[in-house]
């Protein structure tokens, strides 16, 4: 019939309509749970709480950046800041080095090498290439080498006019005073004590260093002030002042020296003595292929000690071979000399007129810490036939002796 139901079917319609029901609260439920989770409701305190805590935590990473970015700048800041003030010690060691070693040395320095930055913080060392007289010494003896840094170097600048004023080393120990405008340095030298016949002397030693303007040495002259001793070796009152030494210096266009001369006054020991010269030397350099000659010249003249030096070296600027032959011809030899792998002398090999006639050779134990001595040093002697017979240790005493029939060695005894 239209428009009736039967009650089976009202029942069955109920039932229906009650599981939609119960299906959609169960749906509903689980929705509420889910979006809970992914944006849980909260209050408005809550809301503000959080967005604060979000706030501090930008806050704190952008203050951390900043903090980061100021310390790099601040490293790279100090860093220059090394940089610059070895770039002025070097600039400024190169040269003020180079005149105290003229000035306190004998030697004849060829030419000094620059000073190196290692890293950045600290300095390489000071070496210069020098002429010498004649070598004997282990390692390499014509190149004179300082350390620049370690607890032993002291070095005092004067900010004010940007240039060192004092240097404590093993190898260097002076005081410095300048000019104006950089043509002439005091130098300052340790004061000593002098014992003799004449009296006891307190004796405070300065040079004065002369420069061109390529900041060449062209003078150098020495000085001592002499002063009354008194006890404990303390200095008393002044006495007089002693000019000791004079020297000069001569150059090419292109800075090479061709010209040393050393003018040595005589010992005085009171202010009513005069000043006298005692000797006069004057060396001239030059150059032969590519050997270097240098002319001693004694004023007077001494045919004896009067002559020429010849060197030879090699790319690296080691030394191969030196000569001499005096003006009476009673002195030619020749000393050549070899090499080892770790860039020190092996051996030196002497020549008379053109014939060898000894070898000083040198066993180093640079490498074993336990080792009694750290070099050792052996003489061998040669026959006219040029082979050797006998060698001798100079370190340990030992020598030992060829058989001329085998040519088989004894044992060192």
């Amino acid at each position: 019939m239209t428009g009736k139901i039967s009650l089976k079917a009202f029942l069955y319609l109920l039932l229906m309509i009650q599981a939609g029901t119960i299906f959609y609260a169960v749906n509903s439920n689980a929705q509420e749970v889910n979006d809970t989770v992914i944006v849980p409701k909260q209050s408005l305190e809550d809301s503000l709480r959080i967005v604060d805590s979000l706030a501090v935590r930008m806050q704190f990473i952008r203050d951390s950046l900043l903090v980061r970015e100021q310390f790099v700048r601040d490293s790279i800041r100090l860093r220059q800041q090394r940089l610059d003030s070895l770039a002025f010690l070097k600039n400024e060691l190169q040269n003020l080095l180079h005149a105290y070693f003229w000035t306190t040395k004998e030697d004849i320095i060829l030419h000094d090498y620059n000073i190196e930055i290692a890293g950045d913080s600290a300095l390489g060392d000071f070496v210069y290439l020098l002429l010498p007289f004649s070598v004997s010494q282990p390692y390499i003896p014509w190149k004179f080498r300082t350390s620049l840094t370690g607890s032993r170097i002291k070095i005092t600048i004067n900010k004010e006019l940007r240039k060192i004023t004092s240097i404590q080393t093993p190898q260097v120990k002076g005081s410095f005073v300048y000019g104006a405008q950089g043509r002439v340095m005091v130098i300052h030298e340790t004061p000593a004590v002098q014992k003799n016949w004449a009296g006891n002397f307190y004796k405070t030693p300065f040079d004065s260093v002369f420069f061109d303007q390529h900041k060449r040495i062209v003078k150098i002259k020495r000085y001592v002030q002499f002063y009354s001793l008194i006890e404990n070796n303390q200095k008393g009152k002044p006495l007089f002042l002693n000019l000791t030494l004079v020297k000069q210096f001569f150059y090419e266009k292109n800075n090479l020296i061709t010209q040393y001369q050393v003018v040595k006054f005589c010992d005085r020991w009171n202010a009513y003595t005069a000043s006298k010269v005692c000797s006069i030397i004057t060396y001239i350099f030059s150059k032969q292929d590519d050997r270097l000659l240098m002319t001693r010249a004694n004023d007077p003249a001494n045919p004896y000690s009067d002559g020429t030096y010849t060197y030879e070296f090699d790319p690296g600027e080691d030394l191969k071979s030196i000569s001499f032959q005096n003006l009476s011809n009673t002195e030619n030899w020749e000393r050549t000399i070899e090499m080892n792998r770790d860039g020190n002398v092996s051996c030196y090999f002497d020549k008379t007129n053109g014939t060898i006639r000894q070898s000083l050779c040198f066993i180093y134990h640079i490498h074993d810490p336990g080792a009694r001595y750290p070099v050792e040093t052996i003489t061998t002697s040669f026959e006219k036939d040029g082979i050797s017979y006998f060698q001798k240790n100079n370190t340990t005493g030992q020598s030992r002796t060829r058989d001329k029939m085998t040519l088989e060695w004894s044992p060192w005894k």
